[in-house]
């Protein structure tokens, strides 16, 4: 079972939440189901909205971004320097990603900062 904890300096709040599920799941289904405020628009990935900084816990590894996810982050500029090449593992984050886009797994425990 994964486990997501969305953290938000800026209205204050913490939300630990354990996901049961056997399909992946995206952070903003997550975020929705319980009722974390995150902020979003299109749902879509088209605008980056609802890009959020993603820190694994220790001993995970880093999914690569798909290229459509890619491509909105670096539009807004959130694409650090180091993913930019097809090589990322030089980054130790945090990273961020469009919470509509990024799937959480079975065996997935991050923190999510938004």
């Amino acid at each position: 079972m994964g486990q997501v904890q969305f953290i938000s300096p800026r209205i204050g709040g913490d939300w630990s939440i354990t996901c049961r599920s056997n399909q992946p799941v995206s952070l903003l289904t997550i975020a929705r189901l319980c009722h974390v405020p995150l902020p979003v628009d299109c749902a879509q990935g088209l605008c980056g909205t609802c890009a959020v900084r993603v820190v694994l816990r220790r001993g995970a590894l880093y999914r690569r971004l798909g290229p459509f996810e890619k491509r909105t982050l670096r539009a807004i500029g959130k694409v650090p320097l180091a993913d930019e090449g097809e090589d990322s593992t030089a980054w130790k984050g945090p990273r961020w990603r469009l919470a509509c886009q990024c799937m959480v797994e079975s065996s997935d425990q991050f923190f999510v900062a938004f």
